[in-house]
């Protein structure tokens, strides 16, 4: 009885493939971008990254990437690179049956190339791989300009996190891209 009851509290789990990456090179405008995982090397320019775009603040913590990079067996991490600048990023944990995406930044001269639809579409296609029901993530209720970019993949708002950025009391809206139809 009681195993019969563990299964029904823990279902069996739908493995998340291998997180393999194999670093690749693109053309935006003139301009060749490296792009790879990410590795600890590269937290002060993830660092300096997220000031730009989010005017002066470091949402996450050197000891939060630390702690994101560390987890490789569920988890992609990925930077451009233009020349020795770091110029995006993108990360993402793979769950039994979700992928969410936990953040992604483009640094604001490299926005509206589409580096943030390549990066999205590159973990988009994972999930895919990896038989995932649906791509997650939260954005800022007052950020027009991601919202516009999720909503043109295809992501659908689901519901709003009070508060979820607390240093500046600020909602968020989970979006979800279903990526079953019959899930919609």
């Amino acid at each position: 009885m009681l195993k019969r009851f563990n299964k029904f509290l823990h279902p069996t789990e739908h493995k998340v493939n291998k997180i393999d990456f194999t670093p690749f090179v693109m053309r935006v405008d003139d301009k060749v971008l490296q792009v790879m995982r990410a590795t600890n090397n590269d937290i002060p320019g993830l660092l300096l990254l997220e000031k730009e775009v989010y005017s002066g603040k470091t949402p996450w913590s050197e000891g939060a990437f630390e702690s994101e990079l560390s987890k490789t067996e569920n988890s992609l991490y990925l930077v451009v690179y233009y020349e020795s600048e770091l110029i995006a990023m993108i990360g993402a944990r793979f769950f039994n049956r979700e992928t969410h995406i936990t953040n992604i930044a483009v640094a604001l001269e490299f926005q509206g190339k589409h580096i943030g639809t390549d990066l999205l579409e590159l973990v988009i296609e994972r999930a895919k791989a990896n038989k995932h029901e649906c791509v997650s993530l939260e954005v800022n209720i007052e950020n027009e300009q991601a919202k516009r970019l999720y909503r043109h993949l295809g992501f659908k708002d689901m519901f709003i996190r009070k508060n979820y950025y607390q240093d500046t009391n600020t909602d968020a809206i989970n979006m979800v891209l279903w990526l079953n139809k019959n899930k919609k």
